[in-house]
């Protein structure tokens, strides 16, 4: 239906162009050498061979879009933190998983305990269903589901010694905002920048360890188009990029990449949209479409409802979005997405059918890279 109206939307617009055109030379001759040329062209289009594409492999695999997809850094590994014990340690315990190369869980009947490397009990399997760790310093000791209930939370010191809390819960008034100096670039006039700190005093950094950042500011959950649920959102900016820095309940934090275009592809009878999640691929992308030639209005839009097409939304958390709807056969809808004070804007043009397929082999060969993790 999306396309029917596009089509029906170009033909009026090419019917337009192609009238102001006519009024423009103000001759019958004029309009004859018009026509004659557009025959041409179309006949030399005609006899260009297209590159063959196909619907990309991972959209398919993409059944709900999460602007949460690019996962860029994680402070806590729970894979690398907690291991599988494959060879008993002790001979009297039968044990199930070794936790931050301190502790092991034990199995007693339906109860799990807690061990320390010598062998030494620090948790009695009388009382807990499971032990696990939620981060590197909070063991989260549960009963039975059957209880109904709420869990216990122990916590591991520096010295590695484990102290069992009255009490547990997520502050986000633990989490900290402070406004640091940049004097990096050697001037007179120094940058006012921001670093994020956690309860346990841990600065949030990236993966290259670097803390600072342009802007932060709380977000909430509803502000987001994701599924993912965390304690606390926050939005973070440094130079032209954005990132989402996520905290759970344990204060462990994970950064994703901003989302900076949503696309969404028609190919035969396969559909499928998704975020455009790095800045890099954005800047690329606003290259590639500037950089495609216009063409003659050779001939009227069809009502094929079957063309594929692409739409790409562009400018994500900004004052001012554009959207462009390209079909296969060249023809492109601009629709500026200005605010309600404002008229839109929204013109066509003609694009040469290859501005399509480069189109579809990009989001194939590039998109697909920011979905591999």
């Amino acid at each position: 239906m999306v396309l029917k109206k596009l089509t029906a939307i170009l033909l009026t617009a090419c019917t337009c162009i192609f009238m102001v055109s006519c009024d423009k030379s103000n001759t019958n001759s004029a309009v004859e050498q018009t026509t004659s040329k557009s025959s041409s062209s179309n006949t030399a289009l005609g006899q260009v061979e297209l590159k063959k594409y196909d619907f990309p492999e991972f959209l398919s695999e993409i059944k709900l879009p999460d602007v949460l997809s690019n996962k860029i850094y994680s402070s806590f590994d729970f894979s690398a933190f907690v291991t599988e014990v494959k060879k008993q340690p002790f001979d009297d315990y039968v044990c199930k998983e070794f936790i931050g190369n301190s502790f092991y869980t034990f199995i007693e009947g339906e109860y799990t305990g807690l061990l320390d490397k010598d062998g030494n009990i620090v948790i009695e399997a009388d009382k807990y269903a499971q032990i696990q760790a939620g981060s590197s310093t909070i063991m989260v000791l549960s009963y039975d589901k059957k209880m109904n209930a709420p869990d216990d939370y122990a916590r591991i010191d520096d010295n590695g010694k484990i102290t069992t809390l009255d009490g547990y819960t997520f502050n986000n008034d633990d989490i900290t905002i402070n406004e640091i100096s940049d004097d990096s670039s050697n001037t007179k006039s120094e940058k006012l920048r921001y670093e994020m700190v956690l309860s346990d005093e841990n600065i949030v950094t990236d993966s290259n360890g670097d803390s600072s950042w342009d802007k932060i500011e709380q977000i909430d959950m509803g502000d987001l188009d994701t599924t993912k649920v965390y304690a606390a959102y926050y939005k973070v900016t440094r130079e032209n990029a954005y990132y989402y820095i996520c905290i759970d309940k344990y204060y462990n934090y994970t950064i994703f990449g901003g989302s900076y275009a949503y696309v969404k592809l028609k190919v035969g009878n396969v559909y499928g949209e998704c975020y455009l999640l790095s800045y890099d691929d954005y800047s690329e992308l606003n290259k590639m479409i500037e950089s495609f030639g216009k063409v003659s209005n050779v001939k009227a839009p069809t009502n094929d409802e079957t063309l594929d097409y692409i739409q790409i939304t562009f400018g994500l958390n900004t004052d001012k979005q554009t959207m462009i709807t390209i079909s296969s056969d060249g023809y492109c809808l601009t629709d500026e997405l200005t605010s309600v004070e404002k008229a839109k804007n929204t013109y066509f043009s003609c694009l040469d059918k290859e501005s399509f397929v480069s189109l579809v082999l990009w989001v194939d060969q590039v998109m697909s890279q920011e979905y591999k993790n």
